[in-house]
């Protein structure tokens, strides 16, 4: 099929199809470009078989021709091509060109007299406030209807407008501007005279209007419902008048800049109509109201207005915490993945039986298999020493025919599957070493029975060596690491005495304390049992590694 598209009056065009022709007034139609595609928009249905939009390829175009973009453009022109007055005594109307400061061509006007309106389609949309000058007679400011001047975004690109002109403000008040802003006409309920920028929120309604009241963050019916902040100049009490839900809000004097600083937040104050800058806490409930665009010390300040609430505990979707009890806490609840509220003792799963704070037996028990040291927070698949912290770089020095017991404490159950040293300083020519593990007395906190002899350990060459292949099962608690050396050369990493576990105390009062046991021995297997010792203190110690 083969279409044209002609300019056919002043206030139509004629499109034809090659069957029939459809005619469209130009103030209604749009034009769009997508791909090789001229998308025709008719946007008022009118006596043409209600056929209303167009999507034809711009090379079956036989009426204008040419590429794609000069089709899009030839037809563009044609539709904004209108007449600057119409002829059934219509609203007069044209094409305004610029952006901010905006200039229009229209026949027929002369003068700017109060009521006069215009139709206007503006080319570009603003970027802030902005002016209109019809005919070059002199820019006049444009207004949001009766919400004071325009601001950015509130004229888009090829959109257009009805501007009456109001010679008391003078302006032309705009009617069509972009959903740039939300308001809402209400009546005030409270007592009190509501000022501009006083936030209030949602008392009730009457009529077809909402009531409201001054909000504060004192308690959750005076905050929880909060929609706005006052709008218009003031409104006296069961009087109407404007609030913003969301935009920007100008002509603040509520924001002076020794307060207030440009991107501070505004938050719902203590009082009944009051903001702040500072964020609320607990028990004053937390309500955003939006941020400062503009701090001024006079009646310039301006702030754009996006009202959220805070919520309470108990709001929140995923807990379950409306009627707690005192001490309860909250808790998750994986079966429901719910966050609950619930005393401890019922987490538990017992009651303890204690009236003075502490625990009793029965909390022990509970709390047994609870974690009680960091230490529980090791890994298994890397090595440990028998020191608290990590080796501090010392050495010790071999002691021939001399057992070395050092203490080493568990706080969870473990297998240990491997021992070792690190041989810092080669011994004499085969000299060896032997590692073992006892239990603890504890009677006295002493190394006791044997539970493994790793058998002989090379000290001839320097670096790791270790000992694999055991399977020595060690439940929760005190033990001590045996060391048997053949020879009196030779060193191995040490463990300092300030990072061992203390668990023998000392006589006396002394810088370093206990680190250990010796035993006297010619150089054999470890014995079944300790034997005769002697305590060790103030001294660095054997560094024994264990794995798990």
């Amino acid at each position: 099929m083969s279409y044209s598209l002609t300019d056919y009056s002043a206030t139509e065009v004629e499109l034809n199809d090659g069957l029939r022709s459809y005619y469209y007034k130009k103030c209604y139609c749009s034009v769009e470009l997508q791909g090789e595609y001229i998308v025709f928009t008719s946007h008022k249905v009118e006596n043409n078989a209600y056929r209303q939009s167009w999507t034809i390829a711009y090379t079956d175009f036989t009426t204008p021709t040419g590429t794609a973009s000069a089709v899009y453009n030839a037809i563009k022109t044609i539709i904004e091509n209108y007449a600057g007055a119409s002829s059934g005594g219509g609203i007069l109307h044209g094409t305004a060109s610029g952006t901010d400061t905006y200039s229009v061509t229209i026949s027929g006007a002369t003068s700017y007299a109060d009521g006069d309106a215009y139709l206007i389609r503006f080319t570009n949309g603003n970027t802030t406030g902005a002016t209109l000058n019809i005919n070059s007679q002199g820019a006049i400011n444009l207004y949001r209807n009766n919400d004071g001047p325009i601001i950015g975004g509130d004229i888009e690109d090829g959109s257009e407008m009805l501007v009456v002109y109001n010679s008391t403000i003078p302006a032309f008040q705009c009617i069509g501007t972009s959903p740039n802003t939300i308001i809402a006409y209400i009546t005030n309920a409270d007592s009190v005279t509501i000022t501009k920028g006083q936030p209030v929120y949602a008392f009730g309604g009457t009529g077809d209007r909402m009531t409201v009241k001054l909000a504060n963050n004192i308690g959750d019916a005076t905050s929880a419902q909060t929609v706005g902040l006052v709008m218009s100049t003031s409104i006296a009490t069961n009087q109407k008048g404007f609030i913003i839900l969301q935009g920007l809000l100008d002509g603040l004097s509520i924001l002076p800049t020794p307060t207030w600083a440009d991107g501070d937040p505004v938050f719902l104050g203590a009082t009944a109509g009051a903001i702040t800058n500072v964020k609320p806490y607990a028990p004053n409930h937390l309500v955003y109201l939006g941020f400062v665009t503009t701090a001024s010390p006079g009646s310039a300040g301006r702030m754009y207005v996006r009202v959220q609430n805070g919520y309470e505990l108990d709001e929140l979707h995923d807990v379950q915490a409306q009627t707690p009890s005192n001490n309860d806490v909250l808790y998750f609840h994986s079966a429901s993945n719910q966050w609950k509220t619930a005393s401890i003792a019922t987490i538990v799963g017992t009651a303890s039986s204690s009236t003075t704070g502490l625990l009793s037996s029965t909390d022990w028990s509970t709390f047994n298999s609870k974690m009680t040291s960091f230490m529980q927070l090791r890994k298994a698949g890397r090595w440990f020493t028998n020191g608290i912290f990590n080796p501090a770089g010392a050495s010790f020095t071999n002691v021939a025919n001399t057992i070395r017991y050092v203490p080493f404490y568990l706080d969870q159950d473990i297998t240990v599957t491997r021992m070792g040293i690190n041989v810092v300083t080669a011994g004499a020519a085969s000299s060896t070493c032997r590692l073992g593990i006892y239990t603890n007395n504890g009677t006295n906190n002493q190394p006791s029975t044997r539970l493994v002899d790793t058998g002989t350990i090379d000290l001839v060459a320097t670096g790791p060596k270790s000992v694999t292949g055991l399977s020595v099962a060690l439940t929760k608690g005190l033990y001590w690491f045996a060391y048997f050396g053949s020879s009196a050369s030779g060193s191995i990493t040490a463990v300092g005495a300030n990072f061992v576990f203390d668990i023998k105390g000392q006589a006396n009062i002394a810088s370093i304390g206990f680190v250990g046991f010796n035993q006297s021995l010619a150089y054999t297997s470890l014995p079944a049992t300790a034997g005769t010792l002697s305590e060790v203190n103030g001294t660095t110690t054997v560094g024994i590694f264990y794995y798990y």
